[in-house]
């Protein structure tokens, strides 16, 4: 069975559309397609004769005879749009038709064709070609255009009408795959072709038939994608099981696009999917993503294993409603927390799946935003319940932004509800007031400032709670530009000393529940960390401050690098110094904790030449005179086929190694990795294996995963996708999956 289900992946991948427009000529990071060859034509293309409304003949000899020019030896006849040369060639000058017969080379605006017979005549000023046991070439088109052998072809402006021939996409004379059929018809005007009883062939062999076969000629159309096959294990079960999902593309119109698919695992039975999306109106404002509709559903009527319907919902619209309003709504749910374990085998470190809906206004001349959303979550894989905001309202105002002493209020309310009723639950209310001032002094630039922030907890288990502090601030920046050289390249080197000064009132907030701040000091402690001036995520905690930072930047950027660009060289270093030995706590019920006079230090190198690109970040305790927490990266990175990544990360409690990457045996083949493991304990988190086969006109990828299950074994799967060129583009899970396995890899199929 599983051999037979094989040969259906390679059977339906030959009866794919180009749905997606993939273009598996040339890789998108390359100038020119070095792994094809040397684009050839049948023959080679002449240029058209520049006069105006002539025929220009050549030939060895002529004569007429009834109202017929007869040419032979060496004939050529050119016009503006078309080439014919031939051993014999008859032109009639009453209907200007024309025979052309032995060694016929023919050629239009956007096909060539080589014959022993052609014909051609003009209908109502439109030149129909037709000829007999000949080879043709949509040479227009270029790498992507069809080449065959046809017993007769009669092409048209509009239409090619092929009779018992061959269409490939490949390189002429290297047809790996073709269409054996009957008649094919090639409309020009709908961009399908259609083929009456067709033999698909891949190297020689027939592998399927069928009676009709509709493809899009070029760009997006309607039809099959390539299947996706794979192997993976059930828990408790030594026998691996497989999955095959067949997908279908239904290209509704430009805007709006529907993909349906069947995947049969064999050990829960038969899945149905569905996938909507439409571009619903044009993007208005620069800070939003286009505004598109999409839906998607997925139903398993009965799993073999557990007897239950097994089921996904993912709804999303972004939605530009003005060019200042903006509607976000998101739904996602499936129908138990296993789904993504047992069914969909993907997602499987997700813990929670939200749903939300916002409304945005956005006014930039008025330097005004308002904000309402309401969210919910669903607990998946062995995720725990976390706090979801009911409703939120948000409101923010800059006045005075392009003075010297701008002034911000904002204000945020939020009711945060949780599944389990022993929680803490209520309103958040938090409103502040901030204002600086850039003092006239040239160098260096002095900034002092000044807040207020007021939050109310209106609680429903407890009493309400109030809190009121009071900040103050001072930035003294010693920042200075000037133009160097670095690596060989013109760079903009800027040195950035800061001493900055913050003041926040010792508060008591142990009694305040945690309902979405978290302690940024838990893992590695980061240069933004320091320098942001506050310690803890969200509103429930805020530190008290009498302290000052000294922080260092220096930054080589290369002229003329773009907004995306890393800069050529980075270095940053911070610490702050404390005169409270004492800290805001976010424990439960403990207001203040211990702590040193002064932080670690924190430090970071960035570097980027060429493809060559390091970043190391460290926290050093001055104390033990160690560093304690690191981490390194190191990538090279040529193209995305091409690539290494080693990353190296010491949180103090366990270590963790991760390595990426691609290497291109040949032209065509590539193999691809990736490993993740915990050093610390000796255990692999995830593998990734796989390799990669892509020529002109098709390609293939095999790839692996073993993934730790937490429970002291592995889950195994293993998947492989084929694309043909023109017939075949792929919408399989499996690309996701790698791309998020191994980052820095491109794993589109050309």
């Amino acid at each position: 069975m599983k051999k037979f289900l094989i040969f259906l992946v390679l059977i339906f991948s030959h009866l794919s559309s180009f749905a997606n427009g993939v273009n598996l000529s040339c890789a998108l990071d390359q100038s020119s397609c070095d792994r094809c060859p040397e684009y050839q034509t049948i023959f080679p293309v002449e240029k058209f004769s520049e006069s105006t409304g002539a025929l220009d003949i050549e030939a060895d000899q002529s004569e007429i005879i009834e109202d017929k020019y007869l040419l032979s030896g060496n004939v050529e006849v050119n016009s503006q749009n078309l080439f014919l040369s031939a051993n014999d060639v008859e032109v009639s000058s009453t209907d200007s038709s024309i025979l052309a017969t032995g060694n016929v080379k023919f050629q239009d605006e956007s096909y060539l064709i080589t014959s022993d017979y052609l014909s051609a005549a003009s209908d109502e000023n439109n030149l129909i070609a037709t000829a007999t046991n000949a080879n043709y070439q949509d040479y227009a088109a270029g790498l992507k255009g069809a080449n065959g052998y046809t017993e007769i072809i009669e092409k048209t402006p509009t239409t090619v009408l092929l009779t018992n021939s061959t269409y490939s996409l490949c390189p002429v004379n290297q047809n790996d795959w073709l269409i054996d059929a009957d008649e094919i018809e090639l409309n020009l005007e709908k961009n399908r072709g259609y083929a009456d009883n067709a033999t698909i062939k891949f190297y020689g062999v027939p592998i399927f038939y069928t009676p009709k076969h509709s493809w899009v000629l070029s760009g997006r159309g309607s039809g099959f994608l390539t299947p996706d096959y794979s192997t993976y294990n059930e828990t408790g079960q030594n026998k691996d099981a497989y999955s095959l999902r067949v997908p279908y593309y239904v290209n509704l119109a430009p805007d709006r696009d529907l993909l349906l698919a069947l995947t049969y695992m064999s050990s829960r039975g038969m899945t149905y999917e569905g996938k909507y999306r439409q571009l619903i109106a044009p993007k208005l404002s620069p800070d939003y993503n286009d505004s598109l509709l999409s839906l998607e559903v997925k139903y398993l009527p009965e799993d073999d294993i557990t007897g239950l319907k097994r089921w996904l919902i993912n709804f999303s619209e972004e939605l530009d409603l003005s060019d200042k309003v903006h509607l976000s709504a998101n739904y996602y749910r499936v129908s138990d927390s296993k789904y993504f374990e047992e069914i969909a085998r993907t997602n499987t470190n997700v813990s929670t799946l939200k749903s939300s809906l916002k409304y945005s206004f956005q006014n930039k001349e008025e330097d005004l935003s308002l904000s309402l959303m309401t969210e919910d979550e669903q607990v998946v894989n062995s995720g725990t319940p976390e706090y979801t905001r009911a409703l939120e309202g948000t409101a923010s105002k800059t006045f005075n932004s392009n003075s010297k002493m701008p002034l911000k209020v904002d204000l945020v309310s939020t009711r945060f509800a949780h599944d389990n009723s022993i929680k803490e639950s209520g309103t958040r209310t938090h409103g502040s007031i901030g204002i600086s001032r850039e003092l006239n002094i040239k160098y260096p630039k002095v900034t002092p400032r000044a807040s207020v922030a007021i939050t109310n907890y209106s609680l429903k288990n407890n009493p309400n709670i109030n809190r009121t502090i009071f900040g103050s601030g001072l930035d003294i920046d010693f920042t200075t530009i000037k133009n160097s050289t670095l690596f060989g390249y013109k760079a903009t080197h800027q040195i950035s000393p800061l001493i900055t000064y913050n003041y926040r009132a010792k508060k008591v907030q142990g009694n305040i529940p945690l309902f979405d701040s978290t302690d940024k000091y838990d893992d590695i402690i980061s240069f933004a960390d320091l320098t942001s001036g506050e310690r803890y995520t969200g509103l429930d905690r805020i530190t008290n401050a009498n302290d000052i930072t000294l922080s260092l930047e220096s930054t080589y950027r290369k002229d003329g690098a773009l907004k995306d660009d890393k800069d050529l060289l980075s270095m940053k270093i911070a610490q702050t110094y404390y005169t409270d030995d004492e800290v805001v706590s976010d424990t439960v019920s403990t207001n203040y904790e211990t702590r040193k006079s002064y932080s670690d230090i924190a430090a970071s190198i960035d570097m980027a030449v060429n493809n060559f690109s390091f970043s190391s970040a460290a926290q050093f305790n001055p104390d033990e005179s160690k560093i304690v927490k690191k981490e390194n990266t190191i990538t090279y990175s040529p193209s995305s086929r091409k690539f290494v990544t080693m990353s190296f990360i010491d949180e103090g409690s366990k270590e963790i190694e991760k390595f990426y990457g691609a290497y291109p045996l040949t032209d065509s083949v590539h193999v691809f990795g990736g490993l993740e493991k915990t050093t610390s304990t000796g255990v692999r988190n995830a593998e990734t294996t796989g390799i990669a086969y892509e020529s002109c006109c098709w390609a293939f990828r095999l790839a692996h995963f073993k993934n730790d299950n937490s429970s002291g074994g592995y889950n195994y799967s293993t998947g492989m996708e084929l694309v043909l060129t023109g017939l075949g583009s792929t919408s399989s899970p499996l690309r996701d999956k790698i791309e998020n396995k191994i980052p820095g890899y491109s794993a589109k199929l050309r």
